[in-house]
Parts: C-alpha cells; sequence; structure tokens
C-alpha cells in the first residue's frame, strides 16, 4: 500500500506600498541578504555564500524570542535562492538548515501593483508551501508574517 502525500499548507500575505511603484519598492527586496531591513522579526540577516542577485545564494536569518519561562531564545535558518528575476519584480527561495522547526518551506516574493493599477502603489505577495508544524495550525504562517512591528513579540 503506498503512503498517502502529506498535506501542505499553502497561503500568501500581502502588504500594501501605497504611493510607491513596483520600481521603487523592488530594490529593498531585491536585496536577498539584507531581510532584515524590510522584516521586523528578523534581528539579523546577511548572505552567508553564493553571488547577489544568483539562484543558490544562501543567506543567514536569525531573531531574538523570548519564550513562555521568560527565556531568550536565538531562532535562526539558512535559506537559499531559488530564482530572481528583476523584470517581473519577484524571487523564490526555499529554507534549509533552521532550529525553528521548518522540515519543506518554499516561498516566492513578488511586487504587483495594487488591484492592477500601479498609480495607486504596490502590493508586496509572500506566499508559500510548507509542511505543517507541529502543534500549529494552517493559519500559523499567515499570523506569523503579518505582525507589524517586534513588540508583537515573535512567534515561531
Amino acid at each position: 500500500m503506498a503512503e498517502a502525500t502529506p498535506v501542505r499548507w499553502t497561503g500568501t500575505v500581502t502588504a500594501k506600498v501605497e504611493s510607491f511603484s513596483r520600481a521603487q519598492v523592488w530594490p529593498y527586496l531585491e536585496d536577498f541578504g539584507g531581510l532584515y531591513k524590510i522584516d521586523p522579526l528578523a534581528d539579523i540577516s546577511y548572505a552567508l555564500e553564493g553571488v547577489y542577485g544568483q539562484p543558490g545564494l544562501i543567506r543567514f536569518c536569525a531573531a531574538s524570542t523570548t519564550t513562555e519561562t521568560g527565556e531568550t531564545k536565538i531562532l535562526w535558518f539558512h535559506e537559499k535562492l531559488l530564482a530572481m528575476d528583476p523584470t517581473t519584480y519577484s524571487y523564490n527561495y526555499e529554507v534549509l538548515e533552521n532550529n525553528v522547526g521548518f522540515t519543506y518551506c518554499k516561498s516566492s516574493f513578488k511586487v504587483v501593483p495594487i488591484d492592477g493599477d500601479e498609480a495607486l502603489g504596490s502590493q508586496i505577495e509572500w506566499t508559500y508551501v510548507s509542511d505543517p508544524f507541529e502543534g500549529k495550525t494552517p493559519d500559523h504562517f499567515v499570523r506569523l508574517f503579518q505582525h507589524q512591528s517586534p513588540s508583537h513579540g515573535k512567534e515561531y
């Protein structure tokens, strides 16, 4: 009897950047190693190996969090750039080694016009496909990435 393929979680999180064109927003996303510049949950990120903008670039990201017992814990990821296309303002990457609990996660970022009208500004779309997180619900990622400020706390 063949084993069933596990159900993976999928979803999309968006953020509007009103009054800014895709060309104005893209330089912030294009810096794959500089995630900390746009994500308030990332304390640090940098290119670990590879060539900026080229598939195979590995970035290291880390964030501190406070556990339920009040201890500080450092969460870290290695993520690999799979493809980057500045003409479509998009890139794809996957999570590699980490101490957070990811076993499989591939994601994409893209910048699109709000409601198809660039005069309104841009919208950043983060789409993911992930194995389930033990003890979490499918909307866990959406809640995680909709935090707008580090003061909300970091829950992984």
